[in-house]
């Protein structure tokens, strides 16, 4: 593949990328993961958190500096997002300035709002329903492990975690087998090709990916205390 001719568009949902668009991601992280390269040259990204991160933030800019380019990171604290400002005006000001925009939002309806009015690519960095950047970095590590042919993966915890709900949509992409051992109350929350499976150890039977999480996700905190 050649850099220059990679094109630019939104990444809302995985659900969203075909099986050929995330192999050729994957092909051009092979090639990155360990050499630098300015493909990214002058470019700004501007990073809007609503919602703080370690990793998110820091994997971001390391990335975006390696490759050459710049990034403005922008807290709810930093600009006026849904408060003095429109979402709408928020998206046509920033596509002025800069050539991408990464979102870290509570609710994924205001990132497609974002993504309707602006005129750069959009990014989603998290949403309550979906973390596309996170699950495909974790099915990397699951091709790097055990590689992309037909596998079980079992997942334990809070089946409506929006990095799982990602991970169904690109698994199904490889037909993979997606077991999920939760509560019924914690099952995941979209439409999508799954087994619930309550007993973990049923679940757990001839997996070949073990995928956990906690029951207490984002924004679920008050919940847990309740409960």
């Amino acid at each position: 593949m050649e850099y220059e001719k990679i094109k630019m568009k939104n990444l809302l949902s995985a659900k969203d990328l075909s099986k050929e668009e995330i192999l050729e991601i994957f092909g051009l992280t092979d090639k990155l993961k360990n050499k630098k390269n300015v493909i990214l040259e002058n470019k700004v990204l501007a990073m809007i958190f609503e919602k703080p991160s370690t990793r998110t933030r820091v994997s971001f800019e390391t990335a975006i500096h390696h490759l050459g380019g710049h990034a403005i990171y922008l807290s709810k604290n930093d600009i006026q997002l849904g408060r003095g400002e429109t979402i709408e005006d928020t998206a046509r000001v920033l596509s002025r300035y800069v050539d991408g925009i990464t979102a870290r939002l509570f609710s994924h309806k205001d990132l497609l709002k974002l993504a309707k009015f602006s005129s750069i690519p959009v990014i989603n960095a998290l949403t309550d329903l979906e973390h596309p950047c996170q699950a495909l970095a974790d099915l990397y590590t699951i091709k790097e492990r055990k590689g992309l042919k037909k596998l079980r993966i079992a997942f334990f915890g809070d089946g409506a975690n929006n990095t799982f709900h990602s991970l169904i949509y690109l698994c199904e992409k490889f037909n993979f087998e997606i077991v999920v051992s939760c509560p019924n109350m914690y099952s995941p929350k979209i439409h999508a090709n799954f087994r619930l499976i309550n007993d973990p150890k049923t679940a757990a039977k001839g997996a070949d990916v073990i995928y956990t999480d906690t029951f207490v996700s984002m924004g679920k905190r008050k919940k847990q205390n309740r409960d």
